[in-house]
């Protein structure tokens, strides 16, 4: 287990789900974090990974469901790409075991209407495309995943089949975005599958996955080399990993950053560059051996075995690109080449990436504005129009997302609010009835919550709009990282239904009576009737 949490932390993660059922005492001397146990008492994370039995009854799965205790359930779920794979989520369903704490990891057979069902109740899935496709031939429908709302997180399966660690995964992931679903994810959003998506998922947002004061610090410091931040954490390698901090603690890095900050560091080699790790912990016997004496005791008990010890990193192993690029099932028709989109750069004399910063390469203009204030930071800002459109009232008074094309939706405002009277807005004319509303727009990666009079809205994606009828801006608690706008108007209801009476058309002779009155009475009366088709059309659209 001690190789298996250096060998992720090697690829900049800081937890692993999945560890050893044996010794978990020892689970609390920081190397990585075993997500399932002594993490800021949020334990009740299950894991089930053997087939799902039609008689599969997991009370505890829904008492802490039910009793919102229950932290995670991650659950091995429809390997395969027949039937009968598929069919294990029926069970789940049947046995009300659908919940939204639930993680499934691989989910390859599912559907959209498995998809559909699990978005629903606010599940996530593991997606673990390198496994799958060696396993297979083919890997999860991610895009109907995320299509469905279904919360999505990249991790790298198990030892035989997966990669090394999430950094590593994420390159087959956005291959397969790449150049079979075409582009579906941002570079952001493939980031995040590494990142926020999981601690959302397992119930740690509060305390750790996010650079925010008070939240314990779990970090992974890389090189850069592209001017985009999160273009460069899908292509960072091996040697690009200069820090790796697990609850406040260096745990492996640079040599001359290890050596600074732990006395007790050792340097260990990759091919071609070198790296420095701890893996010792004081006070916890099965914590005091190094990384020598662990590589020492490794190779004892692989004497005799065709099969090496596997290479800590995968720059540099070339036993695991051969695998893949001989492998039929992970090619299956294509041409997957990893090493060459990802791994084939060059390193200078100290084993740092040429035209890294490290590398001693001029510093990189990136696309990082921090003009926002509040330590946030704004990634590509969206430009957004000075005015926009308005449309309403249709009778909807709810926030609700739409596209930011759409404009603002106004609705009836309280003449009443203090805030209304702030912002200068005059009294209601004889007739009219005031409208307004708002539109607020997530324009850069930020953290926090929407609150509308009615919902709060999290977890919005940048580009990603809310509408709010009848509410100006300054009435609405605005997290960072979003921009809101707002309009109002007056509006004219519509008048009662009167009996019908001769029509008044401006000019002169305009009385128009007898059968061309009904004529035109037929002919506005029949306009009104498509226009009124015309507005349910675009508001079911709009909805």
């Amino acid at each position: 287990m001690r190789f298996a949490e250096l060998r992720a932390i090697a690829g900049g993660n800081t937890a692993l789900q999945g560890s050893a059922n044996s010794n978990t005492d020892t689970f609390d001397s920081i190397l990585a974090r075993n997500i399932e146990l002594y993490n800021f008492d949020k334990d009740s994370i299950h894991t089930k990974v053997t087939e799902l039995e039609s008689d599969y009854i997991g009370n505890h799965i829904k008492t802490g469901n039910n009793s919102g205790t229950l932290d995670a359930w991650f659950i091995h779920l429809a390997e395969g790409i027949d039937e009968s794979s598929r069919s294990e989520f029926d069970v789940l369903v049947q046995n009300n075991l659908l919940v939204g704490e639930i993680v499934i990891v691989h989910g390859t057979a599912l559907t959209q209407t498995e998809f559909n069902a699990l978005g629903d109740v606010g599940g996530s899935i593991a997606w673990s495309p390198t496994s799958n496709l060696l396993l297979y031939g083919e890997t999860t429908d991610i895009k109907t995943a995320k299509e469905e709302g279904v919360n999505i997180m990249i991790g790298p399966d198990w030892g035989p089949s997966g990669s090394k660690s999430s950094m590593h995964e994420l390159k087959t992931a956005d291959w397969w975005d790449q150049n079979v679903l075409g582009n579906i994810f941002s570079d952001f959003e493939l980031v995040q599958t590494i990142s926020t998506n999981v601690v959302d998922a397992i119930g740690w947002s509060e305390y750790t996955g996010r650079i925010v004061p008070g939240l314990a610090a779990d970090l992974v410091v890389l090189d850069t080399f592209h001017a985009d931040p999160y273009r460069n954490v899908i292509q960072a390698v091996d040697p690009d990993v200069r820090l790796v901090v697990v609850g406040g603690l260096p745990v492996y890095g640079d040599v001359d950053i290890m050596q600074a900050m732990d006395d007790d560091a050792e340097v260990i080699h990759g091919v071609g560059f070198s790296k420095a790790i701890d893996i010792t912990y004081e006070g916890v016997p099965e914590a005091q051996q190094t990384y020598a004496d662990m590589m020492e005791y490794l190779g004892q008990c692989n004497q005799g075995k065709t099969v090496p010890i596997e290479y800590l990193f995968t720059m540099g192993d070339e036993r695991y690109f051969d695998v893949l690029n001989r492998s039929s099932t992970f090619q299956n028709g294509r041409s997957i080449d990893l090493w060459t989109m990802y791994y084939d750069v060059d390193l200078d004399e100290n084993g740092h990436r040429v035209g890294g910063t490290v590398g001693g390469a001029d510093p990189i203009e990136t696309s990082i504005n921090s003009d926002n204030g509040g330590g946030s930071q704004t990634v590509n800002p969206i430009q957004l129009p000075q005015i926009f459109e308005t449309y309403g009232p249709l009778g909807a008074t709810v926030a609700h997302p739409v596209e930011i094309s759409q404009g603002i939706h106004l609705e009836a405002c309280d003449t009443e609010s203090p805030i209304l009277l702030a912002e200068g807005v005059p009294s209601t004319p004889s007739g009219r009835q005031l409208v307004c509303g708002s539109i607020s727009i997530r324009t850069a990666p930020g953290e926090g919550c929407l609150a509308t009079p009615d919902a709060n809205f999290c977890g919005i994606d940048v580009g990603g709009a809310i509408a709010v009828p009848g509410q100006l801006c300054a009435e609405l608690s605005m997290p960072t990282g979003v921009e809101c706008r707002d309009a109002w108007s007056f509006f004219e209801p519509e008048d009662e239904p009167s009996e019908p009476g001769p029509a008044i058309l401006e000019g002169e002779d305009s009385t128009i009576s007898g059968p061309v009155y009904w004529i035109a009475v037929v002919g506005l009366l029949g306009l009104i009737i498509s226009s009124l088709t015309v507005a349910v059309t675009n508001w079911n659209r709009r909805k």
